[in-house]
């Protein structure tokens, strides 16, 4: 029983690491990547960053990729198991379905608890660090940032429109200064533009060449009247303070970017929608981890009734069972702030159908 145990485990990760690699590259590349590479494209990003992109998406990508993984290998490895009368012929000896499936559960304890700690921390923190990316490269090489018929965003209270990047210059510059309400205070025409980093005073400075600006009143915004027009300047410097897209970059962290911790002071401080929400995203984590023992209990009964040894039809199972109920857990958290609906419950649900059907199936299977 111990070279079976040793042959099950064995067969089970190595499933499990190409399965979740594959679909872990497929979540990352067909989603974010497809977006990062045509900034790539436009805004000559440095590799480096490029890379760090890459490193940051992966823990997101986990979240889904090791219980989908694990459900794959499980329909494959049983699958051929099942095909090959491997299982009948154990069975025929007097070894129960739960003896057989003893290591797969030890896996599945293992797969949770990995799980748990990526929802909870890792994944969490990759977040934060994805946003403050932006942070990171504009202290580099902030001429990155900035893309022909582009507008840049990333600077606080600032909206830079660019037409056209001539290698280290920037041609026909409108920049609009806003105030605390979003409104265009300052709107600045250059004709040209060079960036520089000044790392002493933690800035970037952006000289503006044959510039003209119009500013609206302090004292009255709203009355047009009050404008000034048609202030014009040769030559000027417009520094942008880096600690000002520091705390851009760290504060406002949305609910799936804190950690247990900071999820829990978060609870205890906000009512109401704000709180129902928080609740939702701290079941949300829990029950994304608890997937993994999920697909497990559905997926041995599914793959030995099967009796398929095929790859795709392994997939194609997986595919079925891992779309409904992830389907449901992004329907649940997009009414999160709807507290009538009780999301913080209804994220549950899939968990409970699936190891309720899981169940049924396992004990018919066990005693057959």
């Amino acid at each position: 029983m111990k070279i079976f145990d040793r042959y099950l485990t064995g067969q089970i990760i190595g499933s499990v690491i190409w399965s979740v690699s594959v679909i872990s590259l497929m979540l990352v590349l067909g989603n974010a990547m497809r977006e990062l590479l045509t900034v790539l494209m436009s805004h000559q990003l440095p590799l480096s960053y490029v890379l760090s992109i890459f490193g940051y998406l992966l823990p997101f990508s986990m979240i889904y990729s090791i219980p989908w993984g694990i459900l794959v290998a499980v329909l494959l490895v049983f699958g051929k198991l099942s095909s090959d009368n491997e299982l009948v012929a154990m069975r025929a000896n007097g070894i129960g379905i739960l003896r057989i499936c003893v290591p797969v559960f030890v896996i599945a304890l293992i797969f949770f608890g990995i799980c748990l700690w990526i929802n909870l921390y890792m994944a969490p923190i990759a977040q934060v660090q994805l946003k403050s990316a932006v942070f990171k490269l504009a202290s580099q090489d902030p001429l990155a940032l900035f893309g022909s018929d582009e507008v840049i965003d990333q600077f606080p209270n600032r909206r830079i429109y660019v037409g056209r990047k001539n290698g280290s210059t920037l041609e026909d510059l409108h920049i609009f200064e806003l105030n605390a309400q979003q409104m265009p205070m300052r709107v600045v025409y250059a004709r040209r533009g060079q960036l520089e980093v000044d790392k002493e005073n933690e800035r970037i400075l952006l000289h503006i060449y044959d510039a003209r600006y119009e500013e609206r009143d302090n004292a009255a915004p709203n009355d047009l009247k009050r404008m000034r027009y048609g202030i014009t300047m040769r030559e000027g410097v417009m520094p942008i303070s880096l600690q000002d897209l520091i705390q851009k970059a760290t504060s406002n962290q949305r609910p799936n970017q804190l950690t247990l911790g900071q999820l829990r002071d978060a609870i205890e401080q906000q009512a109401g929608k704000e709180g129902v929400g928080l609740r939702t995203e701290m079941s949300k984590r829990f029950s994304n981890s608890m997937a993994v023992v999920t697909f497990i209990l559905v997926g041995i009964p599914l793959a030995i009734t099967a009796q398929r040894r095929e790859t795709s039809v392994g997939i194609a199972m997986s595919l079925v069972v891992a779309f409904t109920y992830f389907i449901f857990i992004v329907i649940t958290d997009n009414v999160k702030n709807n507290p009538h609906l009780h999301p913080e419950i209804l994220i549950w649900f899939p968990n409970f159908l699936y190891l309720t059907l899981g169940g049924v199936l396992f004990y018919r299977l066990a005693n057959r």
